[in-house]
């Protein structure tokens, strides 16, 4: 679709909206960026910025107006998403998610996994905080509504429960926590439709891959591949009552990612976002042949439809060729010096970095067990998963990024391609 002569407003500067501002610029579109902090990396690649909470929806509303908005763009943030419904309902401007009980009933876990029991859907066994001196060993404990792995601890014995339940409240804006079964060794499998005018699409299954180094914390995504080694089974098994959840709850336009785990034939959801999800697959996919999300989003803000072709004709989920998002993990300390970029932009299947530390800055301890911690994620598309695992290869031979001490700063226990 061409935009020429419409505004876009996004929602947030980091560096997961640079390729969104990018693709908004590319389809002939002026990009209006909202972010409260000063000096955000992708500020410098919009046309027009606003130092403002993107959570002050009387001071979006006045902007909007102000610079005349044709539409709006959540970005990558869960947090976002009520805001961008309410800022779109007062402006009168199409917005995917239907209503606030659509984004509660998809960011909320327990609401998610309530939804998902109404269809048959299978969701990870959970308790409740009167068994956990009963519980099997080892549990994870997160809050109820919270992103991007905050809040969450992993528990090896009862004594290890008080302090994850304080720091899962602490994360969790209705003070709600969820109580589950830790799995262990079993493969983690992510999902991810589109929809288009009702027409629910599975768009792609991948294989997730995760470093757990850092014990007593949250495992930490490592790699995502695609595609999966288990979408056969899931097209067969799942698909069709999750295609009916979502078209039932109303879910007839979007993107949604589903995160789940895979043991012994049975798939176990846990999590799920009705938006873009932060491995940005659509990078992939869209060199892959098939759908960019994040360019149908804008579409979607700026006239109110997913694209004018079908979307169900494009390739996937069964890809051709090979892809996989490589999650760098960082220790905490301040970056001195990185080396290696450059001949990784030159590997052949390289196709995106998205870098979030730059030389000089500081990796905090308040981020070490969430997703705060990572440098970076690297796409790569190959022919085979041969060639992703010569290219990651290529990554860790050549990336160097040392600390102000002199110390080797990326965390062990990352993807290597071997584990394919």
């Amino acid at each position: 679709m061409n935009h020429s002569g419409k505004k876009l407003l996004v929602l947030g500067a980091t560096a997961y909206s640079i390729n969104v501002i990018n693709i908004a610029h590319r389809l002939g579109a002026y990009v209006i960026v909202v972010d409260p902090i000063k000096g955000h990396v992708a500020k410098k690649y919009a046309d027009k910025f606003f130092d403002v909470d993107t959570t002050n929806v009387e001071e979006l509303y006045r902007i909007a107006l102000e610079e005349k908005i044709d539409g709006v763009f959540t970005g990558y943030s869960d947090v976002n998403l009520p805001v961008a419904r309410e800022l779109c309902d007062r402006l009168g401007l199409p917005f995917y998610a239907k209503s606030q009980e659509q984004i509660l009933n998809t960011t909320d876990k327990l609401r998610f996994k309530a939804m998902c029991r109404k269809y048959n859907v299978g969701v990870v066994p959970q308790y409740e905080e009167s068994e956990l001196k009963t519980a099997s060993y080892p549990i994870i404990i997160k809050p109820a509504n919270s992103y991007a792995s905050k809040g969450i601890s992993v528990c090896y014995t009862y004594d290890d429960t008080p302090a994850a339940l304080e720091k899962a409240r602490t994360y969790s804006k209705t003070k709600e926590v969820i109580i589950e079964k830790y799995f262990r060794g079993v493969d983690n499998v992510n999902i991810d439709y589109v929809m288009q005018d009702g027409k629910i699409i599975l768009s792609a299954v991948g294989d997730k891959f995760e470093n757990r180094e850092q014990k007593g914390l949250s495992p930490l995504s490592a790699a995502g591949t695609y595609p999966s080694k288990h979408l056969k089974e899931y097209v067969e098994t799942v698909d069709a009552n999750v295609k009916r959840m979502f078209y039932e709850e109303g879910m007839h336009n979007g993107t949604a990612f589903i995160q789940s785990f895979y043991e012994d034939g049975k798939f176990y959801f846990f999590e799920m976002g009705y938006r873009v999800g932060g491995g940005q697959g659509s990078i992939m996919y869209s060199k892959m042949g098939g759908i960019d999300y994040v360019e149908a989003l804008i579409n979607f803000a700026l006239s109110g439809k997913m694209w004018d072709k079908d979307l169900s004709d494009n390739e996937g989920p069964d890809f051709k060729k090979r892809s996989c998002a490589l999650v760098i993990l960082l220790k905490s300390g301040t970056v001195a010096k990185i080396e290696g970029l450059d001949e990784i932009r030159k590997i052949k299947e390289f196709v995106n970095l998205t870098q979030f530390y730059y030389e000089g800055e500081t990796v905090p301890e308040s981020v070490i067990g969430n997703l705060g911690q990572s440098f970076g994620r690297i796409h790569f598309v190959g022919d085979t998963f041969d060639d992703i695992k010569l290219a990651l290869n290529k990554v860790y031979e050549v990336l160097k990024i040392t600390s102000d001490k002199g110390e080797n700063m990326i965390l062990p226990g990352g993807f290597t391609g071997e584990q394919l």
